[in-house]
């Protein structure tokens, strides 16, 4: 039987993209119940974060936390070309 989706809501970590710790529960639902996209590189040390994934979300939830992210730097110059592109 799956445990329920809230087991793990209380675990606490220290956030490296926002900076400050929270909760689990903030990591599995950040946007439209869809989890944040680190929380297998954060989570895998305190809690088999990918039988968790695998288990309360769907396929493709799970695709979208394997996709590489887009560079930096390559958002920085996509975001400049349409500022240009408005500005002529």
């Amino acid at each position: 039987m799956t445990p329920p989706i809230t087991d793990c809501d209380h675990l606490i970590i220290y956030c490296r993209k926002l900076g400050h710790e929270l909760a689990f529960s903030y990591c599995r639902k950040t946007s439209a119940d869809h989890p944040c996209e680190k929380i297998l590189d954060c989570w895998h040390e305190q809690i088999d974060i990918v039988t968790f994934v695998n288990e309360h979300f769907s396929e493709q939830v799970r695709a979208t936390l394997t996709t590489p992210a887009t560079p930096k730097i390559s958002t920085l110059i996509e975001l400049i070309e349409r500022a240009k592109a408005r500005s002529r």
